[in-house]
């Protein structure tokens, strides 16, 4: 008898001689284990040849993701809570199979919520609690474990695992484990953005370790055409007109590269925000153009989309959402854009017939926002846009969510000029002054501004020559078809304007524009200074500047129609700047503080004391600019000649047209306690 069988044959006498025992707490348990269905599938006893390339992603994809101490606290004594969260709902199945293969666990739920009636929350807690209780295994795995696995596993979880998108190194191992062959070079991240299904056809058995290589990188620059309008975007360095909503782009831009470089943690970036504006005023480019600069996939949805895709009802709706979502997790970094999110109400505007439906959507809204940036891991990049932020519920504006709005504004002068060059080329007009055309069209969109483009180069083709900026100019101010009379008296309502800022010191005239544009007869635009201190002598040259067109209506007919009726009217801006010097400065003969810039005009409107106010030195003021406006009568009248015939002037033109004038006219005077 050799060393060893003697080794075996004294092993096996002391074990049937050592006594039997078994605690009765452990026999009970041992008999209540037993007594449970086992409905696992015996992958652990599957054959190699028949397991897919499902399996072996899911399988590499979970051991990635384990630690040791996972590994341990399931297989220790006393049982195990395990709780397994992967990318998305087609990974639930395999990922199951996979963690099954680990250890034996007496009860299992793989929940992706298409079970509406089970997959909740508050759903199988009991069993949950009896087999735990017992010091039994429970495994549940899910893409959103907290909504629809059992709230008693969740707390009671010895283990909580993040199965990750699959990396390169969990792709190998999977290509390894089909083909039994070594994938060779592969790009970055080559199965990011790939939904599992698309992994498990691509990894194929009978075929070659770089046929399976070959058929993801396929598949990735197919997912990566999700907008393909990205081609015709121009990079953030390349657009203008956008203001604040520009800087804040740009902002992004740095910190991201700032990330990508490591310098920077992806929690200091903002990365989520709301765009508001009018339609045309181009939040749809600008968030194009973000993507990219960044280099990044964008998933452009809608509030109309979720309901046109779906069949309306409720879950569908969820589940809409939901698939967006999921897709951009397995593409991070990624950009989501979600237009019209006016389309979801707040709260505070439903009644109590539609509640039931509205209030559980608005909630899966502000839970899968949160969820989506509130991360470190998924690195999603969230902005929405609306043309009616004030109807959205202010709940997802908070922090966290969509967090700051931003206004698209329209354009000024220089971003139209932009905007025009953009879409114009660098060889069309070449050296051609832009400022001129796009003072004209101050108050249109940069989707208007496009459209000049288009009609000029139609122009030119139509005359079969090269574009001119005539060509330009007529598209942005078509022929006046106002009298000659009407366009004088707007012309010198303009003038007045000007010729008041210009002599009475508050600040510089940028242009004069007699164009008829989106309901305005004309434009003044002008430049003051920042000042951050303000004065009761500068507030009173500013509205006295204001009113000087109204007073210039009256001196050569009748006060009219023009200087009224918006908040941003003449009368409007004398009125609000007034009402602040009183109520918010101080400087009106009163120190008492009784609201803010903001709140100043709708205090005055309850306020008839302040009102009195605010109407005597309106009063007071216009007089000073009736005076003002005898006293130019003839320059004003003047200035006005020129603009009908040049229809827009540039300021210096305006300042040096007027030094003209005042050198031959010695009995032009005007107001004192001003600087000229």
């Amino acid at each position: 008898m050799t060393t060893t069988n003697k080794t075996t044959a004294k092993a096996a006498r002391k074990a049937k001689s050592a006594p039997k025992r078994r605690n009765d707490t452990a026999q009970a348990l041992h008999d209540f284990l037993d007594e449970i269905p086992d409905g696992r599938r015996p992958i652990d006893l599957m054959e190699p040849e028949i397991r897919s390339s499902r399996f072996y992603i899911a399988l590499h994809a979970l051991n990635e993701s384990l630690t040791t101490e996972d590994r341990l606290r399931m297989l220790r004594s006393g049982g195990a809570g395990v709780v397994v969260e992967v990318p998305s709902a087609d990974w639930v199945p395999a990922i199951r199979t996979a963690a099954e293969t680990l250890t034996r666990f007496n009860h299992v739920l793989a929940r992706s919520g298409s079970a509406r009636t089970t997959d909740k929350s508050d759903h199988g807690n009991a069993e949950v609690g009896d087999f735990l209780g017992a010091g039994g295994r429970v495994l549940g795995v899910s893409q959103a474990p907290e909504r629809y696995l059992p709230s008693a596993l969740l707390a009671a979880a010895d283990v909580r695992i993040k199965v990750a998108p699959p990396s390169n190194g969990v792709i190998r191992q999977a290509i390894l484990s089909v083909t039994g062959r070594k994938a060779g070079r592969m790009p970055q991240d080559v199965a990011q953005g790939l939904s599992f299904d698309v992994l498990a056809a691509s990894l194929r058995k009978g075929t070659s370790a770089g046929a399976c290589v070959r058929r993801l990188i396929a598949a990735s620059k197919a997912n990566a055409t999700i907008d393909p309008n990205l081609a015709d975007v121009p990079l953030l360095s390349e657009i203008s007109g956008y203001g604040r909503a520009g800087e804040y782009a740009s902002r992004l831009a740095h910190d991201f590269s700032e990330w990508k470089a490591g310098r920077m943690e992806w929690s200091a970036l903002e990365r989520s925000v709301l765009l508001a504006g009018e339609p045309g005023t181009g939040k749809t480019t600008l968030v194009r153009s973000i993507a990219k600069t960044l280099e990044i996939p964008l998933i452009s949805t809608s509030v109309a989309l979720w309901f046109s895709q779906t069949n309306g009802y409720l879950n569908e709706i969820v589940k809409e959402i939901d698939r967006v979502f999921t897709m951009a997790s397995q593409m991070a970094p990624v950009l989501i854009f979600v237009d019209e999110m006016d389309g979801i109400p707040s709260r505070s505007s439903l009644g109590s017939r539609n509640r039931d439906y509205w209030a559980p959507l608005i909630n899966h809204c502000l839970t899968t926002f949160e969820n989506a940036i509130s991360g470190n891991t998924d690195k999603i990049i969230l902005i929405g846009a609306s043309n009616y932020p004030e109807l959205i519920d202010p709940a997802l504006l908070r922090p966290g969510r969509l967090g700051r709005v931003i206004t698209v504004e329209k354009p000024d002068a220089d971003g139209l000029a932009g905007i025009i060059r953009q879409h114009l080329g660098p060889d069309v007009l070449d050296g051609a002054d832009l400022s001129l055309p796009a003072s004209i069209g101050v108050g249109a969109t940069g989707a208007e501004a496009t459209a000049w483009v288009a009609g000029a180069r139609r122009r030119a083709r139509d005359a079969g020559r090269p574009m001119r900026l005539d060509d330009l100019v007529r598209e942005i101010a078509p022929p006046d078809p106002r009298s000659p009379e009407e366009a004088l008296s707007c012309a010198r309502h303009e003038c007045g304007h000007g010729l008041a800022v210009t002599l009475l010191g508050p600040g510089q005239v940028v242009s004069l524009s007699n164009v008829m544009s989106h309901g305005l007869g004309g434009l003044t635009r002008t430049s003051m200074p920042r000042a951050t201190i303000l004065t009761k002598t500068s507030i009173e040259a500013y509205v006295t500047t204001v009113l000087a067109g109204r007073a210039t209506d009256e001196a050569f007919g009748e006060a009219n129609s023009g200087s009224s009726g918006a908040y941003a009217s003449d009368l409007g801006l004398a009125t609000s700047m007034l009402a602040s010097m009183h109520v918010s400065m101080g400087l009106g003969g009163s120190l008492l503080h009784r609201a803010s810039d903001a709140e100043a005009r709708e205090w005055m409107r309850h306020d008839p004391e302040m009102r009195r106010r605010v109407e005597a030195d309106l009063n007071i003021l216009y007089l000073r600019a009736r005076e003002f406006v005898d006293e130019n009568r003839g320059l004003i009248d003047a200035l006005a000649q020129r603009l009908v015939v040049a229809r827009i002037m540039a300021g210096d033109q305006v300042r040096a047209l007027i030094s003209q004038l005042r050198a031959t006219s010695p009995f032009i005077t005007t107001l004192g306690g001003h600087d000229v």
